[in-house]
């Protein structure tokens, strides 16, 4: 009498393996915090929530909402407050700003001068990401908005409207985003 084998006793090792293989590669965190080189110059922040963007269930990037106190207070409340960003696919720094300005015309936040004085802002800070990369924007009360990688600072912007229209893309209740928006504040009342 044969014995009959099961046909696919190895597929949870393999899952296993694949997922371990893909986080020691650092594929995504397993769950979105702030930059370390952020962490760093702002390690008084505290996580107010976070969230995962996802299209037609492809992960697009994980994010963290953080501020001084650890509550959302809005963009013009004179508090610290930092979204990180830790992708999940491929974009090209120029991706990355297109959507940025398709977004601020969408939302009607800055006039066109703005915009583009402000995209040559984000050319001369951004760059390309990949999955696995990470880039956490802070905006201080005293108008500047920072940009880190995870490993080192890629600039400022000193205009005090660029970083809450910019933060806005996430945080505005009209964000094209809104689930995510909901995950990122879900105890603010959002």
């Amino acid at each position: 009498m044969k014995t009959r084998r099961q046909p696919y006793a190895w597929a949870p090792i393999a899952t296993i393996v694949l997922v371990t293989a893909l986080l020691l590669l650092g594929i995504a965190p397993a769950h979105a915090t702030m930059a370390p080189a952020a962490r760093e110059t702002h390690a008084q922040l505290k996580e107010v929530g976070r969230g995962r963007l996802t299209f037609m269930g492809f992960g697009i990037y994980k994010t963290s909402l953080w501020s001084d106190t650890g509550k959302y207070s809005g963009l013009r409340s004179g508090q610290t407050v930092a979204l990180s960003l830790w992708y999940e696919r491929k974009f090209t720094r120029d991706q990355l700003i297109a959507i940025t300005t398709r977004e601020w015309q969408r939302l009607g936040l800055a006039s066109a001068e703005q915009q583009a004085r402000w995209k040559r802002e984000l050319e001369s800070h951004w760059m390309d990401v990949r999955p696995g990369d990470n880039m956490t924007i802070v905006m201080t009360p005293s108008g500047e908005t920072h940009f880190y990688r995870q490993d080192r600072r890629l600039g400022s912007v000193k205009d005090p409207q660029f970083g809450p229209a910019l933060l806005a893309i996430w945080l505005d209740p009209r964000t094209a985003v809104a689930d995510l928006r909901q995950q990122m504040l879900r105890d603010e009342g959002a």
